[in-house]
């Protein structure tokens, strides 16, 4: 069998060269066969494809509408507010009653740390997490004038196995790592609380707190071990989490 000549792959990598992209020492991999389909342009009669262009041309349109719309889901202005604000001490009100004065609703204070995909998480000044879901908060409002550096994940060093990895099976890759859907997508809140399994929590409900360790999440509810007992919390219920101790990693 004739060998197989590789253009864009070298069959090795030369002494001294720089390899930010974990190129193997052996020739490309087979290719694996992929499905081939012809472009519509290609195999339509002009009619079918003269309506085809027309659809395409008002689906178009129709994003094109959506794109420029002012109205934006709750999740997104949330989204872009705190994005805006990342490092930066802030006091949101949150659509929950004072316990002490119910005709006034709780305010939470802290600098924000980390913007999910339907959920916010703050730093208190006594360095604890303080999450509060999106559909719960009614203002923010900015407290200091400064920043402070918060150290973000970045991809722009990182090791060329992964850089690999990340190229050719991006999905796999980025599945098996909270971090990086953060980084991609940004987290949910119940997959942000899946991580926090195990750790000691404070959770505000409408009329009272709970203090326990998260023992499971589940698509609608947590469940909280109280003592001996174990308690499930519809997540809708809860106003905010404190997570009063998180080991580290």
């Amino acid at each position: 069998m004739e060998k197989v000549e590789c253009e864009r792959c070298p069959e090795f990598v030369p002494a001294g060269a720089p390899d930010d992209f974990c190129i193997p020492e052996e020739c490309c991999p087979e290719r694996i066969d992929q499905p081939r389909f012809p472009s519509p342009t290609s195999c339509l009669p002009q009619e079918q494809l003269e309506e085809l262009e027309v659809n395409i041309s008002e689906a178009n349109q129709i994003l094109l509408d959506l794109g420029l719309s002012n109205e934006r889901e709750p999740n997104e202005i949330f989204q872009r507010a705190f994005d805006g604000l990342v490092g930066q001490r802030v006091a949101v009100k949150i659509d929950c009653p004072l316990l002490s004065n119910p005709d006034k609703i709780v305010t939470r204070r802290g600098r924000v740390f980390l913007v999910g995909f339907d959920f916010v998480v703050l730093r208190n000044k006594a360095n604890r997490e303080v999450i509060i879901p999106f559909e719960k908060i009614q203002k923010i409002r900015l407290s200091g004038r400064f920043a402070e550096p918060i150290e973000e994940e970045a991809l722009d060093d990182i090791e060329p196995c992964f850089r690999r990895r990340l190229t050719f099976n991006f999905g796999e890759t980025v599945a098996s790592s909270p971090e990086l859907i953060q980084i991609f997508f940004r987290l949910r809140l119940r997959i942000y609380l899946l991580l926090l399994v195990n750790q000691r929590i404070r959770v505000r409900l409408e009329n009272k707190f709970m203090r326990g360790t998260l023992f499971d999440v589940h698509e609608e509810t947590i469940t909280l071990r109280v003592g001996k007992k174990e308690r499930e919390i519809p997540i809708n219920n809860i106003c905010y989490f404190v997570v009063l101790e998180k080991e580290k990693k």
